[in-house]
């Protein structure tokens, strides 16, 4: 054996990060001062070549050393001359152990290996191998048979270093000369397509491994795991290689597709290209920096197949997305990625995760494709089929597949047992996921949701404005869910289906989710045909709500050449003095913005609110504010990310940017600096606190108070109805009483309407179904509370949007009975249904004010 040792690291031609590139977070910083103080430095050095001759049976061992630096962004290079008469190359390699704990956040020392030919890609097996080998007649799983050609070879090495010293690597390279090997028979071709089949829901799984990477199932194992879970076509997709597309040899399923894939599994994010020929090969070394990533997509889209970014927002280094989110990026998201569970609880944190930021995309306009796969590694991580697309395809054929997945024709599911029947109607047209349906701006919708095969679980619809419906599914797992919208005002809509679980502390389960109906765009606030924020007021208590007495008028627009203001919500406020109302809403382009109403019944322009730290392209979600005895108004609102920002400000003069003090994060439980909520309330108190309200991204309700200090008290978790450990639901409400007590009004997820009181000392009633119409209990879409003035100390006001689309309002009395719902407007009459209702206390003439956002 000969040891030639290696003082320096090869780069690599294609551009190998050298160690002051490797940074990419801020956990990797040292590595870029380490490389700058000369411990450790990548330059262009070629490595020693093996042989140049031998003879027949003779074995030749050469031996390779180096060091990696810290870091895990790199790539080493070893180059090797391999002469004429080579029938078998194997290779062996070690790395130092680690010997200190990791850095937290970071990664333990690891070395990934692959090897290229002078002209084609030979195989790779990341770090699931220590040693392989292969010539014409066999090769180790993950690595393609062939003919051991003459000529420049490159063993590629791909070390993540987790100590600060660096890790050193020893390569054995092993080459046997000898006669020619018989050639292994030539693979068979997948087919594109299975005969006799037409227009159908077809199930199938795109994300799966075999012993070709880092699984033990063979690709006959995967085939019987995804004939087991009834699917309809798989995509075999292991890291890095494909060596699993050129293996088939009398075992391609007669009544399946298969699909050729792979993992591209670069230290920047992981990406599946499906539907690429066999043997065709992805190469995964390059960042966002270099522009190679375009390349490879556009190759990939050159050749027929997708591009789908895989579980993009794990957390983990190398696994998270970093190359961009849109459609000149991918051609589709892997929403769901069933690997790190364990066939029983396939959904986790990591799932939702991507499904926010999938949401966002949509929110933002983005058609892009939501999938579900499975990741199946080893049979304890993830179960072939679990999640799986079914997909509306004109035929089982990959090109049929392919364009139906790319324009998003499916939903998701966690089982063959789940269906989803998802459409919307108007004007006699309808459509489904993936699809548009155009509508004039006053046409009603109709979305319906026919679910089935899913027990125990509740279902929601859900557009760029939040949960818009819901209802529950009881153990015969079969339930109807449908909404009415209206005309544009909604982009999209879509359905999850989810299984609750008992105790808050475990995620709730992803059942199934569709991708979006499509209703063209969002409305402008220059057309004069946009439902817009109307206000209602009435001059006595005993009027009712949209009777004489009573006037409605759209709130202006935000200049003076615009008659209405378009929005999705509103709140209000009245800070002191009496008569002034304060309204906080978030524009159509997802802005906010503040005005205010005079005594006189005046409005002032709108302003915008200026985004925390300045940032021009933060939008928001939901917000509310708060009227406080002082005058001031406190100020909360989540951004798209969920982030909840908090502000003080005196908006008595709108258009001074120096009234408000300045969104800053809310912080959160043990130590973090912010707290994450899909939904918020806030409510003044007389003591010059604001209590909070908000729906937490796990869908439970929390409960803080801000002190007059500035400080917070800390997030309280609301226990649920009955025996149910949390409240999760769809609105929140809150109003401040004189005794410092305040009633907390929210919409469950079943759609009820339910009521608790916080007293002064801290304890909580708990929630109370509120009374209906004509039933024990109360559905509504949107509710809010207020002070009853009329009524005097500790009488409250409630107004709900029922489920007829019309607004209902009922009082409190303060020793705890309810009065009778009244009807406050009649939809039909106007010609749209209300969305959201918000509802104010009196002023110093006994008047009520009730904003009413329309859809």
């Amino acid at each position: 054996m000969r040891d030639r040792r290696c003082d320096k690291i090869h780069e690599l031609p294609s551009g190998a990060a050298k160690a002051e590139d490797v940074s990419r977070r801020s956990l990797l910083r040292w590595s870029a001062f380490l490389a700058a103080g000369g411990v450790a430095t990548l330059v262009p050095a070629s490595i020693a070549s093996a042989a140049t001759s031998g003879t027949p049976g003779q074995k030749e061992t050469t031996t390779y050393k180096g060091t990696a630096p810290f870091g895990f962004d790199q790539w080493i290079s070893i180059e090797l001359d391999i002469p004429a008469g080579v029938q078998r190359i194997s290779v062996s390699y070690s790395f130092e152990p680690q010997t200190s704990p990791s850095l937290p956040g970071t990664w333990n020392n690891v070395m990934d290996i692959g090897i290229l030919g002078p002209t084609e890609f030979r195989g790779y097996s990341g770090s699931a191998r220590k040693e392989f080998t292969l010539s014409a007649a066999d090769a180790t799983p993950g690595y393609v048979p062939g003919p051991i050609q003459q000529g420049k070879w490159s063993i590629i090495l791909g070390p993540m270093v987790a100590e600060l010293k660096g890790m050193g690597w020893q390569v054995d390279v092993t080459l046997d000369y000898g006669d020619p090997l018989p050639a292994t028979t030539p693979y068979d071709v997948l087919p594109a397509s299975i005969p006799n089949t037409g227009w159908g829901w077809y199930r199938g799984d795109l994300h799966m491994h075999t012993v070709h990477s880092d699984s033990q199932r063979t690709v006959d194992e995967r085939v019987a795991d995804a004939l087991a879970a009834d699917l309809d076509f798989i995509a075999i997709s292991d890291h890095n290689t494909n060596a699993a597309g050129v293996s088939w040899r009398g075992n391609i399923p007669k009544r399946m597709l298969v699909i050729n894939a792979e993992e591209v599994t670069t230290r920047h994010g992981h990406w599946l290209a499906v539907g690429i020929p066999q043997g065709d090969w992805i190469d995964w070394r390059y960042k966002p920096s270099d522009g190679k990533f375009d390349a490879n997509v556009q190759r990939v889209r050159g050749l027929g197949g997708l591009v789908i970014a895989a579980h993009p927002m794990t957390p983990a280094f190398g696994s998270a997305w970093e190359f961009g989110l849109g459609l000149d990026k991918i051609d589709a998201m892997e929403v769901w990625n069933g690997a790190p569970g364990s066939g029983t609880r396939p959904w986790t944190g990591d799932d939702e995760l991507n499904l926010i930021a999938w949401h966002l995309l949509l929110c933002a306009g983005k058609r892009v494709p939501g999938l579900g796969n499975s990741d199946a590694h080893s049979l304890g991580d993830g179960l072939v089929g679990t999640p799986q697309n079914v997909v509306c395809a004109k035929t089982l054929s990959m090109a049929a597949l392919l364009d139906a997945i790319r324009r998003g024709r499916l939903y998701v599911a966690e089982s063959s047992q789940v269906t989803v029947d998802f459409t919307a109607s108007a004007r006699g047209t309808s459509a489904g996921p993936g699809e548009t349906l155009p509508l004039g701006f006053f046409d009603a919708v109709d979305v319906v949701a026919k679910i089935s095969g899913a027990p125990n679980t509740v279902a929601t619809l859900v557009t760029e404005w939040g949960v818009m419906a819901s209802i529950q599914i009881d153990a015969g797992g079969s339930g109807v869910l449908r909404w009415r919208g209206w005309g544009k005002a909604s982009m999209f809509a879509r359905v999850d289906v989810r299984r609750m679980e008992p105790s808050w502390s475990v995620l709730s389960q992803m059942v199934a989710f569709t991708n979006p109906i499509w209703f063209y765009g969002t409305p402008t606030v220059s057309d004069p045909n946009v439902p817009a924020i109307r206000l209602r007021g009435h001059a006595t208590p005993e009027i009712p709500f949209g009777t004489s007495g009573t006037s409605e008028r759209a709130l202006p627009g935000i200049t003076h050449y615009t008659e209405r203001f378009a929005a999705a919500c509103v709140s209000l406020a009245t800070p002191p003095p009496p008569g002034r109302k304060t309204a906080l809403t978030i524009g159509d382009d997802q802005h906010l913005y503040l005005t205010v109403m005079r005594w006189n019944g005046m409005w002032a322009e709108w302003l915008q609110v200026p985004n925390p730290g300045g940032a021009a392209d933060l939008k928001f979600q939901t917000a509310d504010l708060a009227g406080m005895p002082d005058g001031t108004t406190q100020y909360l609102a989540t951004g798209m990310d969920g982030i909840l920002y908090h502000q003080t400000g005196d908006a008595s003069m709108p258009g001074r940017l120096g009234q408000f003090s300045g969104f800053q994060p809310v912080p959160g439980t043990d130590g973090s600096p912010t707290w994450r909520a899909a939904k918020v309330a806030a409510e003044g108190m007389p003591d010059g606190t604001t209590q909070v309200l908000t729906y937490r991204l796990d869908g439970s309700l929390y409960h803080n108070i801000r002190r007059t200090d500035g400080s917070w008290v800390g997030w309280t978790r609301l226990a649920g109805y009955s025996v149910t450990p949390a409240f999760a639901g769809t609105a929140l409400s809150m109003v401040g009483m004189s005794d410092g007590s305040s009633q907390i009004l929210a919409i469950g997820l079943d759609g009820l309407v339910y009521h608790q009181i916080r007293y002064p000392d801290g304890r909580f009633t708990g929630f109370r179904q509120v009374q209906g119409i004509k039933g024990p209990t109360m559905a509504a879409s949107s509710v809010d509370i207020a002070l009853d003035t009329y009524y005097r100390q500790n009488s409250v006001r409630v107004a709900a949007v029922g489920q007829d689309g019309n607004v209902w309002y009922v009082t409190r009395m303060a020793d705890g009975s309810w009065n009778d719902w009244q009807q406050a407007t009649t939809s039909t009459s106007k010609g749209f249904p209300y969305a959201r209702v918000v509802i104010t206390p009196g002023d110093a003439w006994g008047n009520k004010y009730v904003a009413l956002s329309t859809l």
